[in-house]
């Protein structure tokens, strides 16, 4: 028999009824308030309209953890992805390599070919990923680990063609590993577009580049004209910065060792310090520290030179984040020293260091924004990326104005010289004079004294090429009255310009002393006499002498030259002569110079015929 329903149990009844209601109730608020908190941290969308978008301002971003996979980034909580707190490219030097991702739409339908571009060329590892509806459509790995042949696109930096899209929406994730500095200009743009900005790019590395190579060929010509060491050691710092920045612009990976991974780390290792080294030898040079400098600044200056020698050794073998750390603090101290030694040497006088000290101001300048760029101190952006690049033409184009300075300086100099000489000869010229009305005597006698200075070579006391052509021309006059023989001896040093260049001007003079003596000690006959020609060349001339006897005191007189050794210190050398012989008994008067001529063709053929030999006119004839 059934129990008949009391007035209690319903109402438990309606209020079970409303507690399951309540509970469904606070569960679908609850469902409602998770589904709002996801999507408030769901991926960014980025809307592509066929116009370049900076992807960095919605790009969010994880350090990998290691051991991580893609799929385990792909399950990452929400909480764990994070937007950068400021819009800079930079995101500095870590160990950890960074995954970012964002969500693109509008790829399938937009006109021409739209790619994402990674707009720096010297990361390790670069890993993109293309999802599609959940599915991963595209991977590519590239970096300067890898061959430049495993990117996608032929470019200097990294493209990453978006072709395969055709959904509504996209996802992109991207891993970059990397031990130096973590710049990600990353761009979403038309393949187009990219181009079009690559070509200036290529316009304003080009004129940079050519720049530098019409300085460098300019100041290598200074060189070898002035034979100033500062100007080779600039043009060592023009050509290694040059190639500093054409790596830096991506070149060396795109068309020099693109199929050698790793290499393009270690040129730049090597380069950074090198380029700061040859900057301090220049400077150093170009501001003579050693000889106005004081005991501490040669000290910092040597101490510096020798940190930098030891970073280029060094970077054959230290980790490539730990030279480019170095670097980069090495670069910034070495620029301000630099500028520090051109303040001095304005204050202590050096016209030029004047320009120069502005040069270095510049490049200090463009130096510490590139440095605070590339270590993400400052925001980064196209321009701080070429900072380095503007500072060292901005330098070189002061620089250039400071050679200019110092030549002039330089020639200025040499005029004050020149003037001093002459105001000396000037008053010496009326010193003399007053003596002159003073005293007729002591002027015949200065007269005499004059005379003989001006028929001698002041160096060797030979006869001097002037007096010598008055001379000559008598005796030639003379044989022909007479009809007899007249011999002439050409005698040169044999490559005596390189023994100037090697030993000094001084030694140089020297052995042009020490020729005249033996000169005069080997050639006795009556009537000889000897002069000198010009530079290192002799003349001998022999009166009633016949060819084969001028060849006899010719051999004589070369190998008096081949056995004296000249000394001077530590100093000596053995010279050679080469000598040509000539002689004639002369048909008709006036025909000196001829005979000069064949003597010199002999001297020409002694000298071709490798030198430290005797040539007479006869063998000339017989060829």
């Amino acid at each position: 028999m059934p129990i008949p329903k009391t007035h209690d149990q319903g109402q438990d009844r309606r209020s079970g009824f409303a507690l399951h209601c309540t509970q469904a109730l606070v569960s679908i608020l609850i469902l409602l308030v998770a589904l709002i908190a996801h999507r408030s941290h769901a991926i960014e969308t980025v809307h592509y309209t066929g116009d370049k978008v900076s992807l960095l301002p919605l790009l969010e971003f994880v350090s990998e953890s290691k051991g991580e996979t893609l799929d385990d980034i792909l399950v990452r909580p929400e909480s764990d992805w994070h937007h950068r707190q400021s819009i800079n490219n930079n995101l500095g030097q870590t160990s950890d390599p960074i995954w970012a991702r964002v969500r693109l739409s509008g790829i399938s339908t937009a006109f021409g070919q739209p790619i994402v571009r990674l707009n720096y060329p010297h990361h390790d590892y670069v890993d993109f990923y293309l999802f599609e509806r959940g599915r991963l459509i595209r991977h590519f790995t590239v970096g300067d680990q890898l061959t430049f042949d495993s990117r996608p696109v032929d470019q200097r930096t990294f493209w990453f063609p978006l072709d395969d899209a055709s959904a509504d929406e996209q996802e992109i994730y991207i891993r970059i590993s990397t031990p130096g500095p973590l710049l990600m200009p990353l761009d979403l743009m038309s393949y187009k577009e990219a181009a079009e900005e690559e070509k200036l790019l290529y316009l304003w590395a080009g004129a940079f580049l050519g720049i530098i190579a019409i300085m460098a060929l300019y100041n290598l010509f200074l060189y070898f004209s002035l034979r100033e060491s500062s100007y080779i050691l600039y043009v060592i710092y023009l050509l290694s910065a040059g190639v500093m920045q054409g790596t830096m612009f991506g070149f060396g990976t795109q068309y020099f060792w693109g199929s050698n991974p790793g290499v393009n780390n270690q040129v730049i290792a090597f380069l950074a310090p090198f380029v700061q080294l040859t900057a301090m030898a220049f400077v150093l040079k170009f501001v003579d520290l050693r000889n106005f400098g004081s005991i501490l600044d040669r000290s910092v200056a040597n101490l510096l030179m020798f940190v930098l020698i030891v970073m280029c050794i060094a970077s054959f073998t230290v980790p490539y984040s730990l030279i480019v750390k170095l670097g980069h603090s090495i670069a910034l101290f070495g620029v301000i020293c630099a500028f520090y030694v051109g303040i001095k040497g304005w204050i202590m006088g050096m016209k030029s260091a004047r320009m120069f000290t502005i040069a270095w101001f510049a490049h200090l300048v463009f130096i510490g924004w590139y440095l605070l760029d590339m270590t993400g101190k400052i925001p980064a952006t196209e321009i701080g990326n070429q900072a380095f690049a503007l500072g060292f033409i901005a330098e070189l184009s002061l620089l250039s104005i400071a050679f200019a300075d110092k030549m002039n300086q330089e020639k200025e100099l040499r005029i004050n010289s020149q003037t001093k000489l002459l105001d000396m000869q000037v008053a010496m010229n009326q010193e003399l004079d007053n003596k002159v009305k003073e005293r007729t005597a002591a002027l015949e006698k200065a007269n005499r004294r004059l005379e003989e200075l001006s028929v001698t070579d002041g160096l060797t006391k030979l006869f001097n090429r002037r007096y010598f052509d008055q001379v000559f021309r008598d005796h030639y006059e003379q044989s022909y009255k007479d009809q007899h023989p007249i011999s002439v001896m050409m005698v040169d040093i044999d490559f005596f310009k390189k023994l100037n260049d090697n030993y000094g001007h001084a030694f140089g003079d020297l052995c042009l002393v020490r020729a005249a003596q033996l000169i005069r000690k080997v050639v006795t006959m009556p009537g000889a006499f000897a002069a000198r020609y010009g530079g290192e060349e002799f003349v001998v001339v022999l009166p009633k002498t016949t060819e084969d006897r001028a060849t006899q005191v010719g051999e004589m007189l070369r190998k008096a030259f081949e056995q004296t050794t000249v000394t001077q210190g530590k100093q000596s050398k053995n010279m050679t002569i080469s000598i040509g012989v000539a002689c004639t008994i002369p048909s008709q008067p006036g025909l000196e110079e001829k005979l000069l001529s064949v003597a010199d063709a002999c001297l020409y053929q002694s000298k071709e015929n490798g030198r430290n030999q005797v040539t007479p006119s006869e063998k000339l004839a017989g060829q």
